[in-house]
């Protein structure tokens, strides 16, 4: 029959498949930042792919990444990066996530994870489209898709103290 490879598709005909996709063209020309709801094993990393592909940066990078795998004493270097000699093991200039996104899709899996310390800080990179490194004297413009998701129920983020509402906008993919 063939090697049926099926990693980059939503398979199925179902009115919410058909649903879903059409929700996925319509978002993909927007640039406001998405967020991408479902429980684990849905395929909201795949959905993320497919917005980017169908967007305006298509041709640029999508960068995953895991926000629960940053261990807390190293998100912001890894976020907006660092200067040499900013802190103690800044033996060099290093790029943040941001930088790396410039003209890119980031993509934040599992952001409910960031303590709400840094979604405070992430939120003024996504207002400003600027980042500044540590030790960094001045910011810098940088033009950047952002898609996020968690599979936590994003009605329960909102308690005090675990998530900092923006605007956005929310795909949901539970699709049972």
């Amino acid at each position: 029959l063939g090697d049926r490879r099926t990693r980059d598709v939503l398979l199925g005909d179902s009115t919410t498949m058909r649903e879903l996709r059409g929700k996925i063209a319509k978002v993909a020309r927007s640039q406001a930042p998405i967020y991408i709801a479902g429980e684990s094993g849905t395929g909201k990393e795949l959905v993320a792919k497919m917005i980017h592909k169908k967007g305006p940066r298509a041709d640029n990078a999508f960068l995953p990444i895991n926000c629960g795998a940053i261990p807390s004493e190293l998100m912001e270097s890894e976020f907006f990066g660092h200067k040499k000699g900013s802190f103690t093991g800044a033996t060099s200039d290093k790029q943040g996530l941001f930088q790396a996104a410039d003209v890119c899709t980031l993509f934040l899996d599992e952001f409910a994870d960031l303590p709400l310390n840094m979604q405070v800080k992430l939120l003024r990179v996504i207002q400003a489209k600027a980042v500044k490194q540590i030790g960094a004297s001045q910011e810098q413009t940088i033009y950047f898709r952002l898609l996020s998701a968690t599979h936590t129920v994003f009605a329960t983020l909102f308690y005090p103290g675990k998530f900092r509402p923006a605007r956005t906008i929310v795909v949901s993919v539970n699709c049972f």
